[in-house]
């Protein structure tokens, strides 16, 4: 009978152990990256302009250098984009649309008499004429109209100053945190923004068809005009060059906010940028240096721009390491690529929680992807005998 006891108790005790080892936490599976951040030469190679301010950015992509000080200078009538803008968020108008009209007044011809004698960028109106919006913007952003700036301010808005609020509260909607408006055209020094904050506001109102036709236009014709009216953007259509507007007054210096699309590998990318306050000589007026510095930038920076690609479909990207089973990988289910300039920075980080499945966030500049991933096979999960024997 003791005997039979003992060998009860043994058991006992070999059940009990059996079940604390069953028991006990087998761990968890552990993933190891496989990935290789792509590779770019350490820094951008950029000669910039000698001017106080220039700005550099790729869409899609975003910032990609800047010089100077970043801080608010005069832009002149780069301050026509905002102007534009807001018409055509008031009155949104069709691609090949004349849109509705707006009556030219006596006081509106008396403004454009005295801009004529203090010697200012406008376009011809008479009183009574009907002018279309299509044709608004076209004054505004090819001919450069500081008269046709005030029309429409007073179209949208009932008058310049109500419209100048308005300017300075969707700059503020944008996060355009250096700049600020006093008028509608320019030509008051108190306009002052950086190239930053004019990219941002050409980039956004690029984004609008009718408005991205106009500011390509090398010319337009006028109501009363004998001839073309030339865009003062006279480097539009050259070089790929699609805008977007110029500034020159003696406050702003030379300035001009410009956008290039350019086909790099399989991908189509737009540069932006902004080059502000160029001074100019007898030889060189104040806007053509800007214009010329406009043109080197965007040059410099297309030579340096590379398709990478970033993740391929069916490449492992990282393995799954369990103690009870042999590894298994984690695969990428679509590809990845883009244009990348040197310095740009890329961030990779795979997310996984233990299932089948899991995923891989990209971060470059401003763009960003989430691509699937999946195991190569099923993770199998701890046997019985892997959890009895481990350990022993």
């Amino acid at each position: 009978m003791a005997k039979w006891t003992y060998l009860a108790g043994i058991g006992v005790v070999v059940i009990g152990a059996l079940g604390i080892q069953i028991g006990r936490p087998v761990g968890a599976a552990t993933l190891t990256s496989t990935l290789t951040p792509p590779h770019m030469t350490a820094s951008l190679q950029m000669d910039w302009p000698s001017g106080p301010e220039s700005y550099l950015a790729v869409s899609p992509g975003g910032e990609v250098g800047t010089a100077g000080a970043d801080q608010p200078i005069p832009v002149g009538s780069v301050t026509k984009m905002m102007t534009a803008y807001l018409l055509l968020q008031k009155y949104p108008l069709g691609l090949y649309s004349q849109g509705p009209s707006v009556t030219i007044t006596a006081h509106d011809v008396h403004e454009y008499q005295q801009d004529i004698l203090s010697q200012q960028s406008v376009a011809k109106v008479v009183q009574g004429e009907k002018l279309s919006e299509r044709k608004i913007l076209e004054g505004l952003l090819v001919a450069s109209g500081n008269n046709i700036a005030h029309i429409a301010a007073n179209w949208v808005s009932g008058s310049s100053q109500a419209f100048t609020q308005l300017m300075n509260q969707e700059a503020k909607k944008l996060g355009l945190h250096h700049t600020h408006f006093v008028g509608p055209s320019g030509l008051n020094p108190g306009n002052v923004s950086t190239p930053r904050d004019e990219t941002i506001i050409a980039e956004k109102a690029m984004q609008i068809p009718v408005f991205r036709q106009i500011v390509a236009m090398p010319q337009i014709s006028w109501p009363d005009s004998t001839r073309p009216i030339e865009n003062f953007n006279y480097v539009v259509g050259h070089d790929g060059i699609t805008g977007v507007k110029t500034g020159s007054t003696l406050a702003a210096g030379g300035c001009f906010v410009f956008s290039a699309p350019r086909t790099i590998g399989s991908h189509t990318v737009t540069i932006f940028g902004a080059v502000l306050g160029q001074q100019g000589t007898k030889q060189l007026p104040q806007l053509q240096s800007a214009l010329n510095d406009g043109v080197s930038l965007i040059n410099q920076l297309t030579a340096q721009l590379k398709p990478v690609s970033l993740v391929q479909k069916g490449q492992v990207v990282g393995r799954i390491h369990a103690p009870w089973t042999h590894s298994v990988s984690l695969i990428a289910n679509q590809s990845v690529s883009t244009v990348m300039w040197p310095g740009e920075h890329v961030q990779e980080r795979i997310h996984w929680s233990g299932g089948q499945t899991g995923s891989l966030s990209i971060t470059a500049g401003s763009q960003h992807w989430s691509i699937p991933l999946m195991l190569s096979a099923p993770l199998s999960q701890p046997s019985l005998i892997y959890r009895v024997t481990r350990g022993l």
